[in-house]
């Protein structure tokens, strides 16, 4: 099998160069934040040039692109290896902060814009605007960092988001973009099953951790004593006793300013989210790449069925793993579940 070509450009989208001799290639796509990507190579003098900091990689046939992060060059007997580690361009946004607060009331990707827009610029990128829907909601942040910011966004809308290298006009595009329902129960979209039935599926891992949920939450926000701002969260209604758990947010850094009332609550209601997580699940599966972005691509939704555990679900594709080296290639994706979650401006 012939590599994966790379094309190489510099920070400016200038190119530089293409390879396609490469001992591994491991690149990672994340749905709901920013994937990373980790290369070997022969440390020769025409790829040390190439692989400079900041530098941006570009696979064939591929929309994510990646910059480099750090460049080593390891030496050994026989040979002298070139491993070069980068991450997604979307991870650009971790260079910028909040400068000022930022109160905002409405839809949740319009909120990510406009957070994006107030940001000191890069002169390259641009913001696109999106036909995505999302739910409404309210967030008060100073002082955070951006792509913490818009990961958490982005979950709370369950989208995705990216940049992509728009090499014809030298520029840099922000984007949202929505994975593909593919489950069996749905009819408008071609279905996918991974399951041992259908021999697309190999190793299984399953985890299912439950040590965080949260089931109730007061927030207090400004104010003393009986003058204090109260918020409860309350998702205890039917449960057992044994699955009541409380816990109380002091959120009294969050100034309410010039928001009314409501407005400030509302803030108050979303910094106690965090503490309503729903399980942690995730279930890892090596497949066969056959079908990878024909039947199912990062972002999707599908049906999961592990029949010698008994186990089948609806989820949704949240990480991709793409691991080239030598003639074989492996695909690993992690499933997560679809359902929306909490939203928190907290970047701890």
């Amino acid at each position: 099998m012939k590599n994966i070509e790379l094309y190489i450009y510099d920070k400016d989208l200038n190119f530089k160069g293409v390879i396609d001799e490469y001992k591994s290639l491991r690149w990672r796509r994340k749905y709901f934040e920013a994937g990373e990507f980790e290369l070997h190579l022969k440390a020769t003098e025409n790829n040390i040039a190439l692989f400079k900091k900041d530098n941006i990689i570009i696979r064939e046939e591929s929309e994510e692109a990646g910059f480099v992060k750090s460049v080593e060059i390891i030496e050994s007997t026989n040979t002298t290896e070139l491993v070069v580690i980068g991450r997604f361009l979307s991870y650009l946004l971790y260079r910028r902060i909040v400068r000022k607060r930022i109160n905002f009331t409405g839809k949740i990707l319009e909120g990510m814009r406009v957070v994006l827009r107030k940001m000191t610029p890069f002169n390259k990128l641009e913001i696109a605007d999106t036909s995505i829907d999302s739910e409404s909601i309210t967030f008060q942040v100073t002082y955070k960092n951006i792509y913490n910011h818009t990961m958490k966004l982005a979950r709370a809308a369950n989208v995705g988001f990216r940049i992509i290298a728009d090499i014809e006009n030298k520029k840099y595009r922000f984007e949202n973009y929505e994975g593909i329902d593919r489950t069996v129960g749905q009819t408008n979209n071609s279905f996918y099953v991974f399951s041992e039935e259908y021999s697309n599926i190999n190793q299984a891992d399953y985890l299912n951790d439950g040590g965080t949920l949260c089931t109730y939450v007061l927030v207090g926000g400004e104010g003393e004593g009986d003058s204090r701002v109260l918020v409860e969260i309350d998702n205890t209604a039917g449960l057992h006793d044994f699955d009541i758990v409380e816990t109380f947010v002091d959120a009294k850094s969050e100034s309410k300013g010039d928001l009314t009332t409501n407005e400030y609550k509302a803030v108050l209601q979303e910094k106690g989210n965090e503490k309503i997580a729903a399980i942690s699940e995730s279930i890892k599966y090596e497949v066969y790449a056959d079908d990878y972005k024909k039947g199912w691509d990062l972002g999707d939704i599908v049906t999961v069925k592990k029949e010698s555990w008994n186990i089948q679900e609806d989820l949704r594709i949240t990480e991709v793993e793409e691991v080239i080296e030598g003639n074989k290639i492996t695909i690993t994706p992690t499933f997560g579940t679809p359902l929306k979650e909490t939203f928190t401006d907290d970047d701890n």
